[in-house]
């Protein structure tokens, strides 16, 4: 808890955190001109973008900010004085996995109180449905957190952990081109095209802005499907990440 906090700490004094979250803000706000483009589409316009942008930044934040909880740590020398302390490698790990995902969840918040505003703003009701493309957005955002502190841990240097990780979250938009290779590819064999497809993260899980900005609901069973996935999947990248940590030799 002493890490996550100190965590939280650190990445809220991050001024790409700042600008990230005012952007986010800023381009929410303007849906409203976008929505006046519109005949009795503007609502609908007004959760797209403001959706879009709380994915866009969320992710941006989880990625600048994720590849750098370990290696900049090492980078900086500052992990040596840590580790002789009474904490071990393992409560130091998920102490950094779990300052950054409140960081997030509190951005989160403040992004989906600015699209509420701004809804209220417009003469339009506060749906809370779009809580239902929230929290799925939340939690991919956790799976790419524990890619990007995946990569800080084995990685040489920042630049390369954030080529990592990028490269797993474009892979992860775009997993049912995957699934549907052989039909670009037709030399493709089905076994490794469906191989990849299950070990591959599938971000598109975690993506109901469109149905939500429609109007249409998201069930608690599908709820309850993607937050198993979410923690299956991340809890096995924390632990490959963590098992790279723990080998480590900062000598």
């Amino acid at each position: 808890m002493a890490v996550a906090a100190n965590t939280f700490r650190e990445t809220v004094r991050e001024r790409v955190l700042y600008n990230l979250v005012f952007f986010a803000l800023l381009m929410t706000v303007s849906g409203l001109l976008l929505g006046h483009l519109s005949i009795r589409q503007d609502e609908k316009i007004l959760k797209d973008v403001g959706l879009a942008a709380m994915d866009l930044f969320g992710t941006a934040i989880a990625i600048l900010i994720g590849v750098g909880l370990i290696i900049k740590e090492i980078e900086r020398r500052s992990l040596y004085p840590l580790l002789v302390k009474p904490l071990t490698r393992g409560e130091f790990f998920l102490g950094k996995f779990a300052g950054l995902a409140f960081t997030l969840l509190v951005n989160l918040a403040v992004m989906a109180a600015g699209l509420y505003l701004t809804l209220l703003a417009t003469g339009h009701r506060a749906d809370w449905r779009l809580l239902e493309a929230v929290y799925p957005m939340f939690l991919g955002l956790l799976l790419v957190v524990a890619f990007a502190m995946l990569f800080s841990t084995i990685a040489s240097s920042s630049a390369l952990a954030s080529v990592f990780t990028v490269a797993v979250v474009i892979v992860g938009r775009f997993a049912d081109v995957i699934r549907n290779m052989r039909e670009v590819l037709p030399g493709v064999p089905g076994w490794l095209a469906s191989g990849l497809f299950s070990v591959l993260p599938n971000l598109g899980n975690f993506d109901f802005k469109d149905k939500v900005a429609y109007g249409d609901p998201v069930s608690a069973k599908v709820l309850l499907w993607v937050t198993a996935y979410a923690i299956a999947y991340s809890g096995v990248v924390l632990t490959v990440g963590y098992v790279a940590f723990r080998r480590r030799d900062f000598r």
